[in-house]
């Protein structure tokens, strides 16, 4: 049981600034919070047990959290705990109540002196003040563009008070109801509060969402925990608005004049990398069926592409967005830090699972392939940089039907530099009749045989998305990746692949020669994969490559998964530096 507290004279005391309602305290602990027992009890996003009022039996008392998820801002500082004496004003801000408590041997005088419906305004810069003024026009002043978030904002008669943005986040701005309704609208366009953003035009594409926008519609990302609460992205996320005011190293300032070094996509609100329009981006599309092995490529990928990159290019090619890219990084090292078969076996991309996050486009909330971003840049030439960005999708989002505006998850193509198309030779009837005598358990699985649908499907989709007609080719270069040739290569003959590097440059001569030798291959087994690859793109290269190096191993529940030992990716970096050749020749030179 709670003891009874005497404080001899001095009796303590709380009044909700924006009700009037004061409280007497008369126990000890005083406890706050949305829960049953407190002798405090609040509404909205308050936890049950917030924060509590301690004697601490010195005539003085301490304000502590009750679980370390609460906030609470204490004189306008956010505080984990703070010793409280007498005969002094506190202002405490908990979600959107605002209190004053003071500890006085004359508290009937002190809450006599107080007048909720009147406020003072005092602007701590030019040392001016204005009021009285009722709470309503207080909240009409905070919510002006050009207002000081410095200032403070008194209760009559108060020694303490309340930053501005403090004061709003017990209301909701008009602009946010103004947003909420818009976003159940389908039509292109992004909001800032009632600024209309043409999702259709800009200099720069959002690498989430895919919906164009100019550096001067960028977002930030408030800091302050009071700020939390986006309008479109919800309760829990920080809020996002266009900078107005910025320190003397032009970083942006949030409302409590934090500086903020993130920022926003306008249309999804997602946060970009850092440095995003200083660079061009340049998406590349990763196509392919369900069961493909496309997991596998990427996560090979980017372990082998900064190595050649480096020794051959002199280029640099490092995280962008070392905390979006973490799934792929962590795929990458399970996949080469694997110690067994089964260690390193990757999950199958699932539509909407850990690769995908929920963001709104177009008003609607939806799932979207996370992006994994990297950057280029020359070694001897720093200002030629640029970044590329991979997808990991799941081989159903390809397949027709899939796309739609619930789930636009394979629409990146649209919008890419290049297209690299995986194609699974285990996954065509035809391909496996002439590689059947090769000891791989790859032949046990089950076929689909619909890649040429794909291929298709792919084609119809760009089509649709960027208003071609029927007729048309799209202009980015498509790279026909053959799969798994360690299971085919010997169809070719021995060693019939020449290395297209050397010198410092892409060799075109030899990749061109390895393409008449893939095209003439797959003309020959399934040529309508060869009459569709043409048919999409003005540009098309084939390509053989390998994820593994060797046949995979058959592990409990029937996956494929390839032995960590003998990991010998082939040529699996080959079609990006000929995209790289064809998009950025500066970084990536052709001989």
């Amino acid at each position: 049981m709670a003891k009874m507290t005497l404080f001899g004279k001095t009796c303590w005391g709380i009044l909700d600034c924006l009700t009037g309602t004061f409280t007497r305290i008369e126990r000890f602990p005083f406890q706050i919070g949305s829960g049953d027992g407190c002798e405090l009890t609040l509404m909205g996003d308050v936890l049950p047990k917030h924060c509590a009022l301690v004697d601490t039996k010195d005539n003085s008392i301490c304000l502590i959290k009750n679980d370390q998820a609460a906030q609470m801002a204490l004189n306008g500082l956010e505080v984990n705990h703070a010793e409280l004496k007498s005969e002094k004003d506190y202002s405490l801000q908990i979600g959107a109540h605002l209190f004053l408590f003071r500890g006085t041997k004359k508290l009937d005088a002190w809450q006599s002196s107080l007048d909720y419906r009147q406020w003072f305004i005092f602007d701590l810069e030019t040392q001016t003040s204005q009021g009285p003024k009722s709470l309503d026009e207080v909240y009409q002043l905070a919510e002006q563009p050009h207002f000081n978030p410095q200032a403070v904002a008194l209760v009559g008669g108060s020694e303490r008070g309340f930053f501005l943005p403090q004061i709003l986040c017990g209301r909701k701005p008009a602009s946010v109801e103004a947003v909420a309704s818009q976003s159940e609208d389908s039509s292109p366009a992004g909001f800032q509060g009632d600024v209309v953003i043409n999702s259709e035009f800009g200099a720069l594409t959002c690498p989430v969402c895919w919906l164009k926008f100019d550096a001067g519609d960028i977002m930030n990302v408030a800091v302050h925990d009071s700020l939390r609460g986006d309008p479109v992205l919800g309760q829990d996320a920080q809020q996002r608005f266009q900078a107005s005011r910025f320190n003397h190293l032009r970083q942006p300032l949030d409302a409590f004049g934090l500086p903020c070094t993130e920022i926003a996509c306008p249309h999804c609100r997602r946060t970009l990398p850092y440095g995003f329009a200083e660079v061009p981006h340049h998406i590349f599309s990763i196509v392919g069926d369900w069961n493909a092995g496309k997991s596998y490529y990427l996560s090979v990928l980017v372990k082998v592409l900064p190595n050649r990159l480096f020794q051959d290019f002199e280029i640099v090619f490092q995280d962008a967005d070392p905390a979006g890219n973490a799934p792929l990084n962590d795929m990458k090292k399970k996949l080469f830090s694997a110690q067994s078969p089964e260690h390193a076996r990757l999950a199958k991309t699932e539509l909407e699972g850990a690769m995908y996050e929920r963001l709104p486009r177009y008003g609607r909330t939806v799932a979207l392939p996370r992006p994994f971003i990297f950057s280029m840049k020359s070694v001897s030439h720093p200002d030629e940089r640029c970044s590329i960005v991979f997808y990991d999708n799941a081989g159903e989002h390809f397949q027709p039907g899939r796309d739609s505006a619930e789930s636009p998850g394979a629409q990146h193509i649209a919008s890419s530099a290049g297209v690299l198309f995986l194609f699974d030779p285990f996954n065509n009837s035809e391909f496996r009749a002439r590689i059947s005598t090769q000891p791989d358990p790859q032949l046990e699985i089950a076929i689909l045989d619909q890649q040429d649908v794909i291929l298709s499907e792919m084609k119809i989709r760009v089509q649709k998305l960027l208003r071609m007609s029927r007729n048309s080719k799209m202009k980015q270069p498509l790279a026909i990746m053959i799969g798994k040739c360690d299971a085919w290569m010997h169809l070719l003959g021995k060693e019939p692949f020449r290395d297209p590097v050397e010198n410092h440059a892409l060799n075109m001569t030899a990749v061109r020669h390895n393409s008449k030798l893939v095209r003439s291959l797959i003309c020959d087994i399934c040529p309508a994969i060869v009459a569709n690859a043409e048919d999409i793109s003005e540009s098309v290269m084939y390509f053989p490559v390998s994820s593994f190096g060797h046949p995979p191993l058959k592990i409990g529940g029937g996956a494929c998964v390839p032995n960590p030992g003998k990991l010998r990716p082939f040529m699996v970096e080959i079609p990006p530096l000929w995209l790289l050749a064809q998009i950025t020749p500066q970084l990536v030179p052709c001989s």
